[in-house]
C-alpha cells in the first residue's frame, strides 16, 4: 500500500503515539471494570476511619510523633502560667504581700511561655515536613497508578472525581498531618493533665469544672444526627460542580457562540444552586446545635465561680486553689472544643481517604503481565469479544464478538466499517488501553497479557482519533516518545513529518509553549506534531485512527506526506472511513456490529462484499455533493 494512500485514513487528529499514557475513556467500562471498581471500594473499607489515616504516613510516622509529642509538651508548659497566676493571687493578698515571690513567678511565667512558643514552633515544623513528604509520594503514587490502570479505570468515574482525589484529598491528608492529627493529639493531653491536676486539688470543684460537659456534648451528637449521609450529598454535589466547571471551561467557544453563561449551563447551574440549598439545609439542621455547644462548652465559669465562691466563704476551699479553678477550668472544657473540630475534620477526612485507597488499591496491567517476548511484528485477533459493561435485556451489550483475522508483519491492514462498528475499540485491545473481554489479542505470536507491558508499548505507536498536546513546549511534548532523543533527532522527525517548517516560524522554535491542549496550533499543525512524536518512537508496529478526517485541504496534503513515512517498513493496522484512500492496502477487515463480515482486497471485497459494496457505493456519491445556490443538494456529476 502507498504511503499517501495510509495519510488518508482518518479521523479528528493524533494523540500520538506514548501509547502508556492513558486517554479518557468511553463512556462505559469495559467487562471487569465494574468489578474492579467494587474490589478496590471493599479494600479501601478496611482502611476508612483514623487507622487508614495513620497508613498513610508511612515512613513519616517518626516525624508525625515526634510533632504530636512536641504539641504536648508546648500544652503542657502552656498551663504553668496558670498555676503561676494562682500562686500569684495568693502572695498578693497575703499580709504582707509577698512581692519577691510574685517577681520570681512573673520570671518563671515568662520562661513558660516562651518554651511554650518554642514547643508549638518545634511541633508545627516537624508536622509540615512529615505533612508535605506524604503529599508528595501520595500524589507521586497516584499519579503512576493512574498511568498503569486501564481503561475501564476511568470509565466509570468522571474528570472531575479523579481531579478531586488528586488535588482536593490529598490537600486533606495534608490538613491532617500538618494540623488536625498533633492538635487532636494536644487537645486530649489536656483535659487529662488537667483533670489530674484538678482532682488532686479538689474533687468537688474538679466535677464542678466539667458539669457542662455532658449538655454540650449531648448538643453537639443532636447536631451531628444523619451527618454521614449529608457529607455524602456534599461531596457528590462537589464532584457533579467539577465536573460541570471543567466541561464548561473546556467547551467555552460552545458557551460563547450560543450566548450562554453560567447561570444558564445546564448542569453547572444546576450543581452550584443545589450546593447552596444544602448549605442552608446543614445550617438549619446543624447550626442550632453547634451554637448551643459552643455556648454551654464556654461556660463553665457560671458553675465554677459560685460553687468556688461558696467553699471559699465556708473555708472549705483556699484563695489560691480557687484562683487556680477560674483559670484551668475553662481550659479543660475549651480543649472539648477543639478536640471536637479536630474529631469533625477526620471524619470528613475519611471520605478523602477511601476514594484515595480506591485508586491505589486499583489492579493494573502490570501486575497481569507475564514474560514472553514476540517472535515478530504481527498481530492475530483470536475469537475476541469486548463488552463495555451497558446492559442490554439482562446481558451485557458486546462491542465485539469472536472476532478473528491476522495483521501480517511489515504489511498495511485496513479496518472499514460504519460508524459504531467497533473499529476503534478492536484497535484499542492491541496496546492493552482496554482488555478483551474472551480471546487472545497477539503481537508475535504471544498474547499481550503474557508479555511484559512496557516491551508491548515499546513495540506499538498509537495515533489517536484526538489530538493532545500538553502544556510544554514543542521539544517536551516530542520528547515524551523518546525522554533521550536529541535535538538532531527531534529535528529530523519533524521535518519527516511535515511540521518543521511550522515551528521554525513559532516564537521560541521548539523551545515554544503550546498552551494548553496546544491551543496555540491548528488542528492540522497538532495532527503533524503527533506524527512527529510517533515518528521519534519509531515502534515497528502503528495503529492509525483516523489522522486527517477533519484536516483542510493543505494540511491534509501534508499530513498524507508525513504518514507516508511513518507507514515504511513497519506493520500497520488503520482505521479508515475513507475507503478510497485504502483502497490498495494489503487487506481490508470489513466490520459491522462488532463482527467481521470479509476480509480481502479491495478488488475482492467489491466483488463479493454487498456491506463494503454499499459503503463504496455512498462514498462515491458523497464525494460529488454540492451545495447548490437555491439551498439545496446537487449532484455535480454522479456516482463515480
Amino acid at each position: 500500500m502507498s504511503g499517501s494512500a495510509v495519510a488518508e485514513v482518518g479521523g479528528a487528529g493524533a494523540a500520538g503515539v506514548a501509547v502508556g499514557r492513558r486517554e479518557p475513556a468511553p463512556s462505559a467500562g469495559c467487562e471487569g471494570g465494574a468489578s474492579q471498581g467494587d474490589a478496590s471500594a471493599g479494600s479501601a473499607g478496611d482502611v476508612r476511619g483514623l487507622s487508614g489515616l495513620l497508613r498513610l504516613l508511612g515512613s513519616q510516622a517518626g516525624l508525625v510523633s515526634a510533632s504530636a509529642l512536641a504539641s504536648v509538651l508546648g500544652v503542657a508548659v502552656g498551663l504553668v502560667p496558670f498555676y503561676c497566676v494562682a500562686r500569684m493571687a495568693t502572695a498578693i493578698y497575703a499580709t504582707p504581700a509577698r512581692l519577691d515571690e510574685v517577681q520570681s513567678l512573673a520570671f518563671v511565667v515568662l520562661g513558660a511561655l516562651g518554651g511554650r512558643v518554642l514547643f508549638n514552633a518545634l511541633a508545627t515544623v516537624l508536622a509540615h515536613v512529615a505533612a508535605f513528604r506524604v503529599l508528595h509520594d501520595l500524589r507521586l503514587r497516584l499519579a503512576r497508578k493512574l498511568g498503569g490502570v486501564p481503561l475501564s479505570f476511568f470509565a466509570s468515574r468522571t474528570t472531575g472525581e479523579l481531579k478531586r482525589t488528586m488535588m482536593d484529598d490529598v490537600a486533606q491528608v495534608e490538613s491532617f498531618i500538618a494540623h488536625h492529627f498533633p492538635d487532636g493529639v494536644a487537645a486530649i493531653a489536656v483535659p487529662v493533665l488537667v483533670t489530674i491536676a484538678l482532682l488532686s486539688v479538689d474533687w468537688r470543684m474538679a466535677l464542678a469544672s466539667v458539669a457542662v460537659m455532658p449538655l454540650a456534648i449531648g448538643a453537639m451528637a443532636s447536631s451531628m444526627r444523619g451527618m454521614d449521609e449529608m457529607h455524602r450529598k456534599w461531596f457528590a454535589l462537589q464532584d457533579r460542580t467539577n465536573a460541570s466547571m471543567l466541561e464548561f471551561l473546556r467547551g467555552i467557544h460552545v458557551v460563547k457562540s450560543f450566548g450562554l453563561t453560567a447561570q444558564r449551563f445546564g448542569d453547572l447551574s444546576r450543581s452550584i444552586e443545589e450546593g447552596l440549598a444544602w448549605m442552608v439545609s446543614f445550617m438549619r439542621t446543624n447550626g442550632r446545635g453547634y451554637g448551643t455547644f459552643a455556648a454551654l462548652i464556654g461556660s463553665s465559669l457560671v458553675v465554677l465561680i459560685p460553687v468556688g465562691g461558696l467553699l471559699h466563704v465556708t473555708g472549705k476551699l483556699s484563695l489560691q486553689d480557687l484562683v487556680l479553678f477560674l483559670v484551668l477550668g475553662p481550659q479543660l472544657t475549651l480543649s472539648m472544643m477543639r478536640l471536637m473540630f479536630a474529631w469533625g475534620n477526620v471524619q470528613r477526612i475519611e471520605e478523602g481517604n477511601a476514594r484515595i485507597m480506591v485508586v491505589l488499591l486499583a489492579p493494573d496491567l502490570v501486575a497481569r503481565g507475564g514474560t514472553k517476548l514476540p517472535a515478530h511484528h504481527g498481530i492475530a485477533f483470536r475469537e475476541v469479544s469486548f463488552s463495555y459493561g451497558e446492559e442490554e435485556r439482562g446481558k451485557a451489550k458486546e462491542a465485539l464478538s469472536r472476532v478473528s483475522f491476522e495483521v501480517e508483519a511489515g504489511k498495511v491492514t485496513a479496518l472499514v466499517g460504519p460508524s459504531g462498528a467497533g473499529k476503534t475499540t478492536l484497535a484499542r485491545l492491541v496496546p492493552r488501553l482496554w482488555e478483551a473481554t474472551s480471546g487472545r489479542v497477539e503481537v508475535g505470536g504471544v498474547d499481550v497479557k503474557e508479555m511484559p507491558l512496557d516491551v508491548l508499548l515499546g513495540k506499538v505507536s498509537v495515533v489517536f482519533q484526538e489530538v493532545f498536546l500538553f502544556h510544554g513546549s514543542v521539544r517536551e511534548n516530542l520528547r515524551l516518545a523518546k525522554p533521550d532523543a536529541t535535538e538532531a533527532e527531534i529535528v529530523q522527525a519533524c521535518k519527516a513529518a511535515r511540521a518543521d517548517e511550522f515551528v521554525l516560524r513559532l516564537p521560541m522554535g521548539y523551545g515554544t509553549p503550546l498552551g494548553e491542549r496546544g491551543a496555540r496550533l491548528s488542528g492540522g499543525e497538532k495532527q503533524r506534531l503527533s506524527i512527529a512524536r510517533a515518528l521519534l518512537k519509531d515502534a515497528p508496529i502503528l495503529v492509525l485512527d483516523e489522522a486527517t478526517a477533519f484536516a483542510d485541504a493543505e494540511n491534509e496534503a501534508l499530513i498524507q506526506e508525513a504518514l507516508s513515512a511513518l507507514c515504511q517498513g513497519r506493520t500497520v493496522l488503520v482505521i479508515a472511513h475513507r475507503l478510497a484512500s485504502v483502497a490498495s492496502a494489503d487487506k481490508l477487515v470489513v466490520l459491522d456490529e462488532g463482527e467481521v463480515r470479509d476480509q480481502g482486497t479491495h478488488e475482492e471485497l467489491l466483488g463479493r462484499c454487498a456491506l463494503y459494496q454499499e459503503l463504496f457505493a455512498h462514498q462515491s456519491e458523497a464525494a460529488a455533493w454540492v451545495l447548490s445556490t437555491e439551498g439545496s443538494a446537487a449532484d455535480a456529476g454522479g456516482a463515480a
